[in-house]
């Protein structure tokens, strides 16, 4: 009997559908002692997900697979998990052991380039939303939506890079997402290490700042929620005016919060994040507030990149390129350093910012607090990262392939936080030497 691809995929469906009935039947019951059984191998949280195994992989409709390609991402490359289809699911969380949430909810695939790894990221949503206190440090118990993420294109390398950014400027004026490594299954099967993550949205910005009414816009003025017409009117003023005079200045005041806007800059110039200005930014602005950023997928710093024709690295001058002015670039084109470049004309703003990078240099960033902040979170997942390596290295053959791979990149953490505040306070230097 000849066993083509199509008989393949049949069988693996009807397997897959087979393990979703019988687990579905498990955490439908009062007797938990299968699901247990499964959790009980894991130190971290674990997400239980089932899902009807043809709208994850089946080649017509899955999420989940290349398939016949439903969609396409911004390379003109087609897969049918570039879709923004949303599937039903049945999740559970457990901790320690034991039950703690249970719920229908909808899940979708998630993230840009890392779309393409063969573990993926998902956001979670659902209408009721998720009741349960996720993130242990913060005060909040209910959830509209969650990301569960793979580290994005860090999945290769640490599984910590991201949430190692945001740890560090938590306790700054920029909007961070917080962090909780979890364990995931998908219809009984191990899926590794993800990071439970919060979703910048709406939802959010009502949690964290108890605003209603919003406009959240992302890279180029692109709208994602309420109106552009107050950035626009930014953007011009900024375009037009000498914000050396006064009253100019005191108007950006008004309009922008500055305290936010330098953390955000220091942090993003430390961090050598050349996936960035022109990509990866997200701002927003209240009804009665002002515009602030979200610190927002920072995978190519800290040393990741350079790679894929961006620029970065150990001793990557950030400062400069996000003062870019130049229109040939593509990383770093010039609408997106605008607002920076000519902020930086204003004296008052140059003496501010300077004044408290230098401190970040020294506090923040400092090698001994970043080194402690790494360390608590590769404890995190320490235990789990063979169990992680064994489910993924014959995926990819850019997966970390051992545990030693996975110390040597941690290594690349290390080596940038000892030396990367010496590196930044000398560009710091040079280019307060060269514009005074």
């Amino acid at each position: 009997m000849m066993i083509n691809n199509s008989n393949v995929l049949a069988i693996l469906n009807y397997l897959y559908l087979l393990g979703f009935c019988i687990l579905f039947s498990c955490s439908n019951s009062k007797d938990t002692n299968c699901q247990e059984e499964v959790n009980n191998q894991h130190a971290l949280p674990i997400f239980n997900i089932h899902a009807d195994s043809l709208d994850l992989f089946d080649d017509s409709l899955g999420i989940y697979v290349k398939g016949i390609g439903l969609a396409e991402n911004w390379q003109g490359i087609k897969a049918n998990f570039f879709s923004k289809r949303k599937i039903p699911i049945e999740l559970s969380y457990v901790i320690d052991g034991k039950l703690v949430l249970q719920q229908f909810a909808k899940m979708k695939v998630s993230g840009g380039g890392s779309r393409k790894q063969p573990q993926k990221s998902f956001n979670l949503s659902c209408k009721e939303g998720f009741s349960y206190s996720f993130f242990q440090h913060l005060p909040y118990t209910h959830y509209k939506s969650l990301r569960l993420r793979v580290s994005g294109q860090d999945w290769r390398e640490t599984h910590i890079r991201d949430a190692l950014m945001h740890t560090l400027v938590a306790k700054t004026h920029i909007d961070v997402q917080a962090y909780q490594p979890v364990v995931l299954y998908i219809n009984g099967m191990y899926w590794g290490i993800y990071n439970l993550r919060e979703k910048f949205n709406k939802a959010y910005l009502q949690q964290h700042h108890q605003v209603e009414q919003v406009d959240i816009l992302e890279r180029n003025s692109r709208l994602i929620s309420g109106k552009k017409e107050n950035y626009l009117k930014l953007l011009n003023f900024v375009r037009e005016k000498d914000l050396r005079n006064d009253s100019a200045w005191a108007w950006i005041e008004s309009q922008v919060d500055l305290d936010n806007f330098i953390d955000y800059y220091c942090a993003q110039i430390y961090f050598a994040n050349t996936d960035w200005p022109g990509n990866n930014i997200k701002y927003w602005k209240s009804k009665e507030g002002k515009w602030r950023w979200f610190l927002h997928d920072t995978d190519l710093g800290f040393a990741f990149a350079p790679i894929w024709g961006h620029p970065g690295g150990l001793e990557h001058n950030t400062l400069l390129f996000a003062l870019n002015d130049s229109t040939t670039t593509h990383h770093n084109q010039s609408w997106s350093t605008l607002l920076f470049r000519n902020f930086m004309k204003n004296p008052q703003f140059k003496q501010d910012f300077i004044r408290k990078f230098v401190q970040h240099l020294d506090e923040t960033f400092h090698p001994d607090i970043v080194l402690k902040t790494m360390d608590s979170l590769v404890v995190g997942i320490e235990s789990e990262m063979p169990q992680h390596i064994e489910r993924w290295k014959e995926q990819a053959d850019y997966a970390l392939q051992s545990m030693e791979d996975w110390q040597r990149e941690l290594d690349v953490l290390r080596n940038f936080a000892r030396k990367r505040p010496a590196i930044v306070q000398e560009h710091l230097k040079r280019y307060y030497n060269t514009t005074e």
